[in-house]
């Protein structure tokens, strides 16, 4: 027998789990929200669970902030519980090119309303004890950028999803799209549990996101890559309430985690993942790690972060996002097949701008536009006939320089 629904997402990590509480928020009374592992347990739990209001895009940053905004207010609106730590970020720049990204961020900023300026030397030290500005020509802080544990964010947005009637079927693999032969509109998914129609079909699958839409032919363009971070024993002074610090050309990142400090940061030498080549039981605890890469990245900030090169590690570990060719994410209606969207390419980013882009994709579905426009993530912005190696080595190159990106497409 066919079950029914009013909409299927599929894949319960940070976006389908914020896009189902949202249709369900925004009237819809039937959504399923469909995983073949358990809620959030694959890319989320591996993410440093950062937020940047501030993004090279208009539409991006308004999403950020939107992002942040609803973490902040998320158990006032629906009564479950959201830990998080509002100790602001740090940007440091070491070039020429680092301080002109700074001074462009600082006044794109303001110009959006977003709290975020300049800070000196003293500043930092008061707030990060433990951050050194040797080498540093300029920073701004953003008070009212957060971190959380990176885990909670699929949970307690399928939480709530349950709570406004979404069904959650996890440790269900999705096997097809049903599309309707003539027209080829997407009808349905089927599943190992059996087939469910619905008129509206999301794939937020992450890593699996080509997978789901290559079985019915539709292809989009992602490229799952390892990204890795290590969070280092107990370390004497170091609290919640410290801030995110960046490094705009060593591409890394540190924050305040477990006691100890969280480095991360973007490989130069990326490991593209092609999961068509993967088991059927391949999951992203299966990646090879490197160790060696994040005490190379540690290497490269230790003027600005001393004792990380060789500091024990409470743990490393390492998840595949998926990247698109310009940084950008997808989000939308898939051309050539009514009824069929995705919200995909998370580019690093996916966990922090979650809540803010489930929203707006809700209104998208459900009404054809939204509040903050989401034009500029349209996935026929590229080629459905794109070169499999051209892809990849845009993907690539995307991530090899994610923060140094960020300015150069404005300036």
């Amino acid at each position: 027998m066919v079950r029914t629904a009013e909409a299927v997402v599929v894949g319960a990590g940070s976006f389908g789990s914020s896009l189902a509480y949202h249709l369900a928020r925004q009237g819809l009374r039937d959504v399923v929200l469909i995983d073949r592992f358990e809620v959030g347990a694959q890319t989320s739990p591996r993410a440093a669970g950062l937020t940047q209001q501030i993004r090279r895009e208009r539409e991006t940053t308004l999403l950020a902030k939107l992002s942040v905004e609803k973490l902040i207010r998320f158990t006032e609106e629906t009564d479950i519980p959201l830990e998080f730590h509002q100790s602001g970020s740090v940007k440091m720049a070491r070039d020429a090119a680092g301080v002109a990204q700074v001074e462009w961020e600082i006044r794109a900023g303001g110009e959006l309303g977003l709290d975020i300026r300049s800070i000196a030397a003293d500043e930092l030290t008061a707030r990060a004890p433990w951050a050194r500005t040797d080498g540093v020509l300029a920073m701004w802080i953003t008070p009212s950028d957060l971190f959380l544990e990176p885990r909670q964010v699929p949970q307690v947005y399928t939480a709530a999803a349950r709570a406004a009637g979404v069904t959650v079927l996890t440790g269900t693999p999705v096997t097809g799209l049903e599309r309707e032969r003539g027209s080829g509109r997407v009808t349905g998914v089927t599943t190992s549990q059996g087939a469910i129609s619905a008129p509206i079909v999301v794939d937020a699958a992450g890593a699996w996101t080509r997978q789901v839409a290559e079985e019915a032919g539709i292809r989009i363009p992602v490229v799952p890559m390892r990204h890795q971070l290590m969070i280092t024993e107990p370390m004497p002074g170091i609290r919640n309430e410290q801030p995110i610090c960046r490094v705009i050309d060593a591409n890394v990142y540190v924050r305040p985690c477990w006691g100890g400090l969280m480095l991360g940061g973007y490989e130069a030498n990326p490991l593209p993942f092609e999961m068509r080549d993967a088991s059927p039981e391949f999951q992203i605890a299966d990646i090879p790690l490197d160790v060696g890469v994040l005490r190379g990245l540690a290497s490269a900030v230790r003027d600005q972060f001393p004792g990380l090169e060789d500091a024990p590690l409470q743990q490393y570990r390492g998840g595949l996002p998926t990247m698109t060719a310009d940084g950008k994410y997808i989000a939308g209606a898939v051309p050539g097949a009514e009824g069929f969207f995705t919200a995909t390419g998370c580019v690093v980013g996916g966990l922090s701008i979650a809540p803010g882009m489930g929203e707006m994709l809700a209104q998208v579905i459900l009404t054809g536009s939204s509040s903050i426009p989401l034009d500029i993530f349209a996935v026929d912005r590229f080629s459905p006939d794109f070169a499999e190696e051209e892809l990849v080595a845009a993907c690539v190159g995307a991530y090899a320089h994610h923060y140094a990106e960020d300015y150069a497409a404005v300036r």
